[in-house]
């Protein structure tokens, strides 16, 4: 069993790597990209208490994605299942792991960030402005690539175990 843990997170660092390569190609779209990205992100945290293979992703904000995450959560092949889930408002956040927070937010960041504070839900935007206000990993597009920055303090405050290896990929690790 230890044996496919470790293939299974192997697996995930070399996707994550490839997607980092490919993330300059043109061919692909830029949110078909980030949600494979979502995926490695959460196939490589750990929530306390929480054992199961399937994660509940939920946006908040607009669907900059455009199907994107359907796809994502249709293609249950790999070791992860994920459960996606559109919010009317932040009060139904309270069975998400992990949380994309769309640009379109912005004016309620910090609201959001209060809310969820120290809750072990793993927040994510695209927006550099709500990724300083505190969120978890922010995804951005710099120089046609894909990179991704952590704020390994606000994860560690939520009680989320982000794994080494994700966080050596990162272009920036907040302490």
């Amino acid at each position: 069993m230890k044996r496919s843990v470790v293939f299974s997170i192997f697996s995930a660092i070399i996707l994550l790597s490839a997607f980092m390569r490919l993330a300059s190609a043109e061919s692909i779209p830029e949110y078909d990209m980030k949600a494979a990205y979502l995926y490695n992100f959460a196939s490589l945290t750990s929530w306390p208490g929480h054992t199961g293979k399937q994660i509940r992703l939920c946006v908040l904000g607009k669907d900059s994605f455009k199907g994107s995450l359907e796809k994502l959560a249709s293609n249950n092949t790999g070791s992860l299942s994920i459960n996606l889930a559109y919010l009317p408002n932040l009060k139904a956040s309270a069975n998400c792991q992990m949380l994309f927070i769309d640009a379109s937010e912005l004016a309620r960041a910090e609201d959001i960030l209060q809310y969820l504070d120290n809750n072990p839900v793993l927040t994510v935007t695209d927006n550099p402005d709500i990724f300083n206000s505190g969120v978890m990993i922010g995804l951005f597009v710099e120089n046609k690539r894909l990179i991704f920055d952590v704020n390994y303090a606000r994860t560690q405050n939520a009680g989320l175990i982000v794994s080494s290896k994700l966080l050596r990929v990162a272009r920036r690790v907040v302490q």
